[in-house]
């Protein structure tokens, strides 16, 4: 291979790993601003690399002027990137883009100005070294890799000082990331020489290898120390595709080279040949797969299979407890929450009445408080028994429309007491659920409920059926003020509510009433826009 080609496979071979691990980051927690800065930093790398060598590789110096153009954008955003990626891994800034990122990111945007509106700092790509084409700078855009220089190692001593600070598994997630770091920049460093005019032997283009060699590290740092607290299960499944891939990939190209082999030696195609080899690959393609997976969980999980099996499993089944815990302690909070209000007025009715027990205004208050806060009390607890341990339902077929009309026609009165007008489209007609009637009921009267009290006075509920597919769909649409997004993903928590007066049960009970029938239930709401409850039943 010439001196050239190496440099395109080095900066191809970096455009793969690094793009690997960018995927792997950012498809873990993708709504992560550590994961995304990653992601884009690591888009930045493979967008550099790949059109250097678009560049390096160009037939005409039209082709390398139009790649030069478009990859100087990628370049200008690596340093940043790296930067703020330092600061969010390192912890050293929480989420907030402090002055030295702003600055970077300044600067890099003005680079990109410069270099999409004039002339003033990047040039015609020239010869250099053994490239036949390769980026270059004008006096001006020496600036470009002194400002990357800066940015680089003001990133890598924050690095290493996070690094020194830290213990245990800390330690050895910023040690990987550091080194790796560290070696993949000392070996890129000689394509800024290249963009100034030096050529330096062997370190060109051979150092470039050391850029994939920072992925292969921060890759091992993510899979074997959790750096940027990567899910094990995720880390299995991305992995092991990437080796399936690989495989594939590879058992493919054997097959060809096999082909292209007899071609030269025996000047024939022969379409039997090429089949048999295909079958033969296919023999060793599944063992060597499983081979290679067990392999990598010795290597990177450091625990045979079987062993990693049941690891998950206890992992999955601790989730599991300690969702459960979350939701009882939840629980105990809100149950004491909701009886300390009604208790605490019947114990001040009852420190009251030895001195007002003569008052019959009083007594006959005290007697009617005590009354109604303990219905309140008993309303409560049998809410929570029937979302703590619901009955078991009584299913049958039945029809869902009669069954909506007899429960929404209870609440007629209530609807024009407070003006709303109930507009049905049922678009289902002949449907059929397996379900309890009393139970289904029970949802609806509370979807109704809820959707009167949001909207007050004057307003519309719109109840729309249909089916779609297997499913019996039922939507209740309000014209009410909508819900905070904040309380919209606790909505089916019990003791979660928006209502003064409510216990937040009503909804959680609905939940798992849906539930127990093989449904689901959700809502969608915007605030000042209504909200919009939807329950799906399958169809008998």
């Amino acid at each position: 291979m010439t001196l050239a080609q190496h440099h395109i496979l080095a900066l191809y071979v970096t455009a793969i790993t690094t793009s690997v691990l960018g995927l792997l980051v950012f498809l873990n927690r993708p709504k992560q601003r550590l994961n995304q800065i990653f992601a884009l930093y690591s888009l930045a790398i493979v967008w550099w690399s790949c059109l250097e060598a678009f560049v390096i590789g160009s037939p005409n110096q039209h082709t390398a002027n139009l790649w030069s153009y478009i990859e100087w954008p990628g370049v200008f955003l690596i340093a940043p990137t790296f930067l703020h990626t330092i600061l969010l891994a390192s912890e050293q800034t929480k989420g907030k883009i402090n002055w030295v990122v702003r600055i970077a990111y300044t600067v890099s945007a003005v680079f990109v100005l410069l270099h999409l509106s004039t002339h003033w700092i990047t040039a015609t790509p020239r010869p250099s070294g053994y490239a036949p084409f390769h980026n270059k700078v004008t006096l001006l855009g020496s600036a470009i890799p002194l400002a990357f220089l800066i940015l680089v190692n003001i990133s890598l001593v924050k690095l290493w000082k996070a690094y020194k600070q830290s213990t245990g598994q800390r330690k050895k997630q910023l040690r990987f990331l550091f080194w790796g770091s560290v070696i993949g920049y000392f070996g890129g460093s000689p394509d800024w020489l290249f963009v100034l005019g030096f050529h330096i032997p062997y370190l060109s283009p051979f150092g470039i290898y050391g850029v994939p060699c920072y992925s292969l590290a921060t890759t091992y740092a993510v899979l074997r120390h959790q750096l940027f607290d990567v899910n094990l299960l995720i880390r299995k499944s991305l992995i092991y595709s990437i080796l399936v891939t690989t495989l594939t990939v590879g058992y493919f190209g054997i097959v060809y080279l096999i082909e292209r082999i007899f071609q030269a030696q025996f000047g024939y195609q022969s379409w039997i040949l090429s089949f048999s080899a295909f079958a033969l690959m296919a023999l060793f393609f599944q063992p060597l797969k499983i081979g290679i997976q067990r392999v990598v969980d010795w290597l990177i999980f450091r625990v045979p299979q079987e062993e990693l099996v049941r690891r998950i499993e206890r992992l999955e089944q601790e989730a599991r407890d300690t969702e459960k815990l979350k939701a009882v302690a939840t629980m105990a909070a809100g149950l004491c929450h909701e009886l300390r209000n009604p208790l605490q007025i019947i114990q001040t009715h009852a420190e009251f009445l030895p001195d007002r027990y003569d008052d019959p205004a009083f007594r006959e208050q005290c007697k009617e408080a005590i009354r109604t806060e303990t219905i309140r009390i008993n309303i409560l607890l049998k809410e929570l028994m029937e979302f703590a341990k619901p009955k078991p339902a009584k299913m049958r077929p039945i029809e869902p429309h009669p069954l909506l009309d007899s429960t929404l026609n209870l609440l007629n009165a209530d609807f024009l007491k407070h003006k709303i007008h109930l507009e049905k489209e049922y678009l289902a007609d002949g449907a059929r659920i397996l379900a309890d009637p009393d139970r289904i009921r029970q949802v609806v009267l509370n979807l109704a409920l809820n959707a009167m009290e949001a909207i007050g006075q004057s307003g519309k509920i719109t109840v729309t059926t249909r089916q779609d597919g297997v499913w019996f769909i039922l939507e209740m649409t309000d014209t009410g003020p909508g819900i905070d997004p904040k309380i919209l993903s606790k909505l089916f928590q019990p003791f979660s509510t928006t209502k003064e007066n409510g216990n937040g049960l009503g909804l959680s009970v609905a939940h798992s009433i849906i539930e127990s029938h093989r449904g689901r239930i959700f809502a969608e709401s915007k605030p000042g826009e209504g909200t919009c409850f939807t329950v799906k039943l399958p169809l008998d």
